[in-house]
Parts: structure tokens; C-alpha cells; sequence
């Protein structure tokens, strides 16, 4: 018999998923921001979201886009936006150098904080 999560529950764990999901609705008062209270396999309780994202978009030059690679790089803590970049660079060579650019002196800022 091989045991792969190990144990039987004790105080407090939770037996099935009705159980689970109802504790981690309870404990996150069904709020949509970051970190979030869940349960994965076995049982294991994580508290988990994004500290920080990057999220960027580019629109092709195109007809109903217009003529250049052009776009933003958003940066978000606990969900709220903090910064912003606009791009619009005439060559996809030269979008990749700005973004690629500017991506690593916001690496360099928050290796700095730490």
C-alpha cells in the first residue's frame, strides 16, 4: 500500500471538496483580488497570487491599427496598475530593443528594492 498524500485528517482539515470550497469562499469573502485563500490535492492550503505582473500588448501595423508596431506595457502590484509604457516603433526589430529595454531597467529597480 503506498501512501501518497500521507495521513488521515486532523482538527480543522478539511474531508471533501464541498468542505474546502466552502472555507476558502468564507476566508476570501469571494473577493476577486490577490493572494487568494485554496486547497489543492490532499488537501494542502495555499495562499497564493501575483505580487507583481507584467502584461504587455502590441497591435501590428495594420490598416485598422495604423501604420506602426505600437501598444503598452502595464505593470501591476496586488492587481493595481502602477505603471505604464506606451511603445510605437516603426520596425518589430526595434519594438523588441524598447520593450526588451525597458523590462530591464524596471529588473534592475526591483532588484534594487530588495
Amino acid at each position: 500500500m503506498i501512501i501518497i498524500n500521507g495521513g488521515n485528517p486532523l482538527k480543522d482539515c478539511p474531508t471533501d471538496w464541498h468542505q474546502a470550497e466552502k472555507w476558502c469562499d468564507d476566508a476570501n469573502n469571494k473577493r476577486a483580488d490577490y493572494p487568494q485563500w485554496s486547497f489543492d490535492s490532499g488537501f494542502k492550503l495555499d495562499y497564493d497570487g501575483d505580487l507583481i505582473s507584467l502584461n504587455c500588448r502590441f497591435y501590428p501595423p495594420k490598416t485598422h491599427y495604423g501604420e506602426t508596431w505600437d501598444g503598452t506595457a502595464t505593470v501591476s502590484i496586488f492587481g493595481n496598475k502602477v505603471e505604464e509604457k506606451k511603445f510605437d516603433c516603426e520596425t518589430l526589430e526595434q519594438l523588441k530593443a524598447e520593450v526588451e529595454s525597458y523590462i530591464e531597467k524596471l529588473k534592475q529597480r526591483v532588484r534594487l528594492l530588495t
